[in-house]
């Protein structure tokens, strides 16, 4: 396929320079590839094994969302990224409430969705494309008429672009460009310390118990604590599956309490007491339950920024989390970058024979309008978690986009 890159050395043409190869960098790369555009992607990853991935992304109306920005050959091999593969069920997301009640959301011709595992949608993303690894900015500079945009990375090589766009995730490196201050003096700490978090490994049939519970994932709510669990993907001859549970308390805890303190195995074995004294049903218990002591993850403090002062913008734009660093307590950290792409591709194909002048203002407009609509979503994010921890609700129960289907009990989902 024609990947429509170049070296973006005809200064009359418009070459974009993409820092980042995540979700948002690389459909913003597929898209121009798609337009004729000329571009480069580069990555500060060594290779494309150098870190995991992620865990699986929820994507609502993905046909939609992707059709009018992937080329024919990428968009055709979109599902095959979906977490359930080689099993042959649709996703499909539950929570479980404490009055007895159940809420579903499964992919439909009425609410299409795709929970794609993180890894496999990135391969498809990645399809043709010349992806530049061991690629990590470290300067940026506009020219004086604002007619082409440099970058410096570690390894001494630079690169030229009439537009540069930042799509390098939370800790940005193009960000400190565009705002002129440091991400340290942007970025706010949001403390998850009441969380704690393991994988495990299911056999065929304690995947096919998760799998009547909800094919994807699904919340359990406690009396003052809220369980996730969540099917990675399954493997290969579909006879095992990989999941992730958190565990979020409703309370706050000191700095000594045992989810900060504790050993791997102290949390384990504390997290376990607590959901069997609490009364929850086994059953939505058996993640946990089935996780050893080398599956206990550490939890980290997640970050987001709520970004308002953005100076004019002239040749560098930001998408994704360099634009609105959310934290995953929503889940829409992919889905935001992926249309902030979607929608900065068609914005370039639309005025790529316009004057610089025009196209500066067409990308400051943008940058604003997906910083606000991000910030919007960090605002609710922070609201749901503080209510979470007051055991109050946020509205009507959504999920992937569409208001959940709520029914008095919950239902046994059938396997075939």
């Amino acid at each position: 396929m024609s990947t429509g890159q170049g070296n973006g050395n005809d200064s009359q043409h418009m070459h974009v320079l993409i820092i980042g190869a995540g979700l948002g960098g690389l459909t913003l790369a597929q898209g121009l590839c798609k337009q004729g555009i000329s571009f480069e992607i580069f990555e500060r990853d060594a290779n494309a094994d150098a870190r995991g991935q992620g865990y699986a992304v929820g994507l609502h109306d993905p046909e939609k969302l992707f059709a009018s920005s992937l080329p024919s050959e990428v968009f055709s091999s979109l599902r095959s990224s979906c977490h359930l593969l080689p099993l042959t069920l649709p996703s499909c997301v539950a929570m479980f409430f404490p009055d007895g009640r159940a809420g579903y959301v499964t992919d439909s011709a009425e609410t299409p969705c795709l929970r794609a595992h993180r890894l496999r949608l990135r391969q498809v993303l990645s399809a043709g494309l010349d992806i530049q690894w061991g690629k990590k900015a470290t300067k940026i500079e506009e020219s004086p008429d604002n007619e082409k945009v440099t970058v410096w990375f570690e390894d001494g090589t630079t690169a030229h672009g009439t537009i540069l766009v930042g799509a390098d995730g939370t800790f940005s490196a193009v960000r400190p460009h565009l705002l002129q201050k440091p991400n340290s003096e942007v970025l706010q700490v949001s403390s998850y310390s009441t969380m704690t978090m393991g994988e495990c490994r299911l056999d065929r049939k304690g995947m096919e118990e998760q799998l009547r519970l909800a094919y994807s994932c699904y919340v359990a709510f406690g009396p003052d604590f809220a369980l996730f669990s969540g099917l990675n993907r399954v493997s290969d001859d579909g006879q095992s599956g990989d999941y992730y549970w958190m565990v979020v308390d409703g309370k706050e805890v000191g700095d000594e309490h045992w989810v900060n303190t504790g050993t791997a195995e102290e949390r384990l074995g504390k997290t376990k007491e607590r959901l069997r004294s609490s009364g929850l049903d086994e059953k939505f218990r058996m993640t946990v339950e089935r996780t050893g002591v080398e599956g206990v993850k550490k939890v980290t403090a997640w970050h987001d920024a709520v970004i308002e002062d953005i100076p004019p913008v002239n040749k560098v734009v930001l998408i994704g989390d360099a634009a609105h660093p959310m934290t995953p307590s929503r889940g829409e950290g992919a889905i935001y970058a992926i249309r902030d792409a979607v929608g900065l591709g068609k914005l370039l194909a639309e005025n790529k024979q316009e004057s610089s002048e025009t196209l500066r203002q067409k990308l400051d407009e943008y940058q604003r309008k997906i910083t606000a609509e991000g910030n919007k979503s960090i605002l609710l994010a922070r609201q749901v978690m503080k209510k979470a921890r007051e055991g109050a609700a946020v509205g009507k129960p959504m999920a992937w986009g569409y208001e959940l289907k709520i029914v008095d009990k919950p239902v046994e989902l059938p396997l075939e």
